[in-house]
């Protein structure tokens, strides 16, 4: 399967409500739930859980030390984020979590708003979509367990209780298998600070300055900000690796259709775009994902089944 050319405005995303599998408390009692939409975008690599969101953490909000086996960026639109003991996540800041590099505990002061974006990483492991981790949970739960503090607990025949991080117990009741991290090729998160770049013009694209922000592993994952000047039209393009933009400023218009704040473009490889057209100006946080190139994937996939 082939995928399209997307376009979402923030209402077409599709809002619920979250718990944590980390939260304080039982079952997470003691934390907020997590306020979020997502958008419903289709990679068109059947075996990839891409989500790609906008999220609301209330004041409270906690989680331990721990680690991901998929990689994860977050942008704040709103607040600050707490990321551990004295390191707080700015307004206009992001940070790339990397799959096996570990981070926390996370002690939420004030609301915060975000956008978050999680998807298999180079190991290529599968990232359990918020369905399964909720049939998980309760399946878990059935069994006589429970989930305090970000921990799965569940007492044996013998008397004694078995501890397991309450993530890593979901993930493997969903899978089948035990959870594995792949080596981390970053040692903590990296936190960006985009107001410390400077912006350079786009030799492919008039009317576009860009902040390069970082690139990361050896996929060439990346992440910058885009501002288009007004009365800018970006012509028809195809790119070489999929990207997904998301208006953070100003607005943008698309066949007609005008996507603005936190509205979002996936844009597949080797597809030709219709052009993008901003009269009136707007700056787009934007992700590029070569390893999401189809080949690519496909080829990376390969690989790994040989290894293991």
């Amino acid at each position: 399967m082939t995928a399209k050319i997307q376009t979402f405005r923030i209402e077409e995303a599709i809002g619920r409500k979250v718990s944590s599998t980390r939260g304080k408390g039982v079952d997470g009692s003691k934390s907020p739930s997590l306020n979020v939409v997502q958008y419903p975008i289709d990679t068109g690599l059947p075996d990839i859980n891409f989500r790609f969101g906008f999220d609301q953490i209330g004041d409270g909000f906690f989680t331990p030390r721990h680690r991901h086996n998929f990689d994860q960026f977050r942008y704040v639109v709103s607040g600050e984020m707490n990321l551990g003991k004295g390191v707080e996540l700015r307004e206009g800041e992001l940070v790339h979590v990397p799959e096996g590099a570990y981070y926390g505990p996370l002690n939420q002061h004030g609301p915060v708003s975000l956008l978050v974006i999680q998807f298999p990483g180079p190991n290529g492991a599968y990232r359990i979509s918020d369905a399964e981790k909720a049939r998980a949970m309760e399946d878990l739960r059935a069994e006589g367990g429970y989930f305090e503090d970000g921990v799965y607990k569940i007492k044996q025949p013998d008397g004694h209780t078995i501890n397991k991080d309450s993530y890593e117990a979901v993930w493997e009741k969903v899978n089948g298998k035990p959870i594995s991290y792949s080596q981390p090729r970053y040692e903590t998160p990296i936190i960006m600070r985009p107001q410390a770049f400077r912006w350079t013009p786009d030799p492919q694209r008039p009317g576009v300055d860009v902040k390069h922000l970082g690139v990361f592993n050896e996929f060439r994952t990346g992440v910058s900000i885009w501002r288009i000047a007004p009365g800018t039209t970006i012509p028809s393009e195809v790119l070489d690796a999929p990207e997904l933009r998301c208006v953070i400023r100003g607005e943008t218009s698309y066949e007609g259709k005008v996507i603005d704040d936190k509205g979002c473009y996936y844009i597949p490889e080797g597809v030709a775009t219709k052009p993008i057209e901003c009269p009136k100006g707007a700056e787009l946080l934007v992700y590029t994902l070569p390893m999401y190139a189809k080949a690519m994937w496909e080829k990376a996939k390969a690989l790994r089944a040989v290894a293991a």
